[in-house]
């Protein structure tokens, strides 16, 4: 009984050892049959080396010194190393780990981004045109610094996943210990009003889209519910919710509920950033001074209309793009 239980053990040692290097083959080729995809496409990928390791239990291909370009040649990224890794038994999960350092170029700018952990992980469903099921990417002490400008999370989560439906997504944002650099910080509160560092900002919405997120489809936005959108700034702390259809162009319409404390912060932030003149936020401001409920709060309806933003009835100043 020892002996035919010891042969099955390494019958199947050898069978699984005989897939890994299969699949590790298959995860090259395939890795490289994607660089030249893109590269088909206009982009310029350059890079080392390309390995594939993880024996018995993972798929990890690295490769080292990849610079990348573009189509357009507006944008450059290199790292020392990028790495993807899959399960052998779960190949349509893969995890991305990002190096230590980073850096983009654009004209006339070079961005550096640090941290201490950057990766993201996917699962994608089991098909030759693959579809993002869901994703997260996590960072720790990420720092984003260019010349002048910069900022730095203590941690940063992005996390989307399907909802019910291949091109519905919930898509939410969680950030802690923001603090922005001196040259950016002189930019946003040039009075020093708020505190250095904010503290929380945690956003939480559904995404209807034409089509499921993939390397192969270009899907575009057409509805957008913010179901909470929270930001805790010293003393300010503010809460949006609400729904907006978006048209073809990007231009979002619909209404926000947009409860705020410590709004008098933030009305002299607004102004700083030339969002209001002085004389709409103290309109503002003075229609908000009696509507404040028990914990300090403050309603204030928002619209978006005709591509712009309606505060209060006062137009402030054209909406975004989405």
């Amino acid at each position: 009984m020892v002996k035919w239980l010891t042969i099955l053990v390494l019958v199947a040692a050898t069978l699984w050892g005989g897939w890994w290097f299969v699949g590790a083959s298959a995860a090259d080729r395939g890795a490289r049959t994607a660089i030249d995809s893109a590269r088909a496409q206009g982009w310029g990928i350059e890079y080392g080396d390309l390995t594939v390791a993880g024996f018995p239990n993972r798929f990890d291909v690295t490769l080292d010194a990849p610079r990348v370009m573009s189509p357009d040649g507006v944008m450059r990224w290199s790292a020392p190393f990028v790495q993807v890794l899959a399960l052998s038994y779960r190949l349509n999960h893969v995890i991305a780990v990002a190096p230590r350092e980073m850096t983009i170029e654009v004209p006339g700018e070079t961005i550096d981004i640090t941290s201490t952990d950057l990766r993201a992980s996917a699962v994608v469903t089991p098909s030759r045109q693959p579809d993002l099921r869901r994703a997260t990417v996590t960072a720790s002490d990420l720092t984003i610094r260019a010349t002048d400008l910069g900022a730095t999370f203590a941690t940063a989560v992005l996390a989307a996943r399907q909802n019910g439906s291949d091109a519905i997504y919930d898509v939410a944002i969680a950030l802690t210990g923001v603090s922005a650099s001196d040259g950016l910080r002189a930019k946003l509160d040039p009075t020093g009003t708020l505190p250095e560092v904010i503290d929380t900002l945690d956003i939480d919405t559904m995404m209807v889209l034409s089509d499921p997120i993939g390397i192969t489809r270009d899907p575009v936005l057409s509805e957008l519910t913010i179901r909470r959108a929270t930001l805790n700034w010293g003393d300010a702390r503010v809460i949006l919710s609400g729904d907006l259809t978006v048209a073809a162009d990007g231009t979002p319409d619909g209404d926000l509920s947009l409860r705020a404390r410590g709004w008098d912060d933030l009305l002299a932030f607004v102004v700083a950033q030339e969002w209001l003149t002085a004389a709409q936020a103290s309109l503002i401001g003075s229609g908000l001074s009696g509507l404040e409920d028990a914990e300090g709060f403050a309603e204030i309806p928002v619209s978006l209309s005709g591509g712009q933003i309606i505060v209060m009835g006062l137009p402030v100043g054209p909406a975004p793009r989405l």
